[in-house]
């Protein structure tokens, strides 16, 4: 048992867990100087008390889920109740009360859960899976049975044919049972800003795992169409957001107050920052500083610098979770690991380009950093994970050093000590 836990420890990824660590202080600290104004009651403390509370749980789910074998994930029926739960829940926001615009919170009392956090960990693991199983040329679960169904339909017994069916596997598949199911429920609400992360997400798997050229230029023009369609059917709320990106000014007491106040916030903060604690723009000029724009105040009190420092921090989880995915046996943990890294370069990517001007604010939060329950527990359960991965690399390239080293030693000790007299 002692010897077991040892071997855990020996594994275990330092590097992930602490940066994780560093970035949940800085999270706390920031949170409790960003709120507290909040909305005129000074020194209030109660979102840093909620976001202690967050950072205990993350912590404690981090730890279960990294020993916690990720193989666990892809078991069919996991996978269904994963899908089933995580729809069910989406489906749910339809009926609960607007949040800035959109049905997209679950109420539990203690804290509110954003259903989509856990939709992006669910489509990693299935997409993840199809490919792996896409791969070895067995399927099984729904997808499966989607997959068995269309090729029993569609015999491919010529070349049109096999370039139809090839086209269905890598993109019709996927998307119509994986993806939009999704999409349905979370343009409904509408959450435009989610529904773009998990097509990146699919996006990036899809280049990761080796998307045929022919098809990637067919994924360009559907995406293109789509993108169109898109712009044609926003509404008039959603068409003032992106106007106000390209001159805020126009409605500068409406969409585009926060964007001014948040670039003001980067003025303001220069190269090393006002201080901590000493920003201007969180007494009450900057709206909901702790949440989605918590990076406007990092950059005031912290300046550029403090700014590097924490899009260092999470670019440091990115290189480790693709490193991780590179080493990993088989493609299931490949692509698990680097879609959990993909959630968090989009998240981040799309976070910064909202506070600084280059995208439509869409409530998407920054990793590790910004206040809330339900993206800081689902990203510490998706680190988990890639944790696990990584033991796993490391426990599997330990033995295999060890069994070589053996062979080395036996065939070694099988030479013979002295040399043979040859008359």
């Amino acid at each position: 048992m002692q010897s077991k836990f040892k071997e855990k420890r020996a594994f275990f990824d330092y590097r992930l867990f602490f940066t994780m660590l560093i970035l949940m202080a800085i999270s706390t600290v920031m949170v409790y100087s960003a709120s507290v104004w909040n909305g005129g009651d000074y020194a209030n403390t109660s979102f840093f008390e909620k976001q202690l509370m967050f950072d205990v749980m993350a912590i404690a789910v981090f730890l279960f889920v990294a020993h916690l074998n990720h193989e666990i994930f892809r078991g069919p029926l996991v996978r269904l109740a994963l899908y089933v739960i995580t729809f069910g829940m989406l489906t749910a926001t339809l009926f609960a009360t607007p949040l800035n615009g959109a049905r997209a919170w679950l109420n539990f009392g203690i804290f509110l859960i954003q259903p989509i956090e856990l939709c992006k960990f669910v489509l990693v693991i299935g997409l993840a899976n199809y490919f792996d199983q896409k791969h070895k040329g067995q399927m099984n679960g729904v997808i499966g049975i989607v997959h068995h169904f269309i090729h029993r339909q569609i015999a491919p017994d010529s070349s049109g044919k096999r370039i139809l069916l090839s086209f269905t596997d890598w993109i019709l598949i996927p998307m119509l049972v994986l993806l939009a199911p999704y999409a349905m429920i979370i343009r409904m609400q509408p959450d435009d800003g989610g529904l773009f992360i998990l097509l990146l997400i699919t996006a990036m798997i899809w280049f990761a795992v080796g998307l045929p050229r022919g098809y990637i230029a067919v994924a360009i023009v559907l995406a293109a169409g789509a993108a169109l369609y898109a712009w044609n059917n926003f509404s008039a709320n959603q068409m003032e957001r992106i106007n106000a990106i390209f001159n805020p000014f126009l409605d500068a007491e409406g969409k585009g107050y926060q964007l001014i106040n948040s670039v003001i916030s980067i003025a303001h903060g220069g190269f090393f920052g006002v201080g901590l604690g000493n920003s201007f723009q969180k007494y009450g000029y900057l709206p909901e500083p702790e949440t989605d724009y918590i990076m406007s105040i990092i950059s005031e009190e912290l300046g550029f610098v403090g700014v590097l420092i924490v899009l260092g921090l999470l670019f440091f989880l990115m290189w480790q979770g693709a490193l991780i995915a590179r080493q990993s046996a088989s493609i299931y943990s490949s692509m698990v690991a680097f879609g959990i890294s993909s959630i968090i370069f989009i998240q981040t990517g799309i976070n910064i380009g909202a506070m600084s001007g280059l995208f439509p604010g869409t409530g998407v939060t920054l990793p590790f950093i910004s206040y809330g329950g339900s993206s800081l527990l689902v990203m510490s359960t998706m680190l988990g994970v890639v944790a696990n991965i990584s033991m796993q690399n490391k426990h599997r390239i330990a033995y295999h050093k060890e069994v070589q080293e053996a062979r080395k030693m036996s065939a070694t000790s099988s030479l013979p000590k002295g040399g043979a007299s040859v008359d």
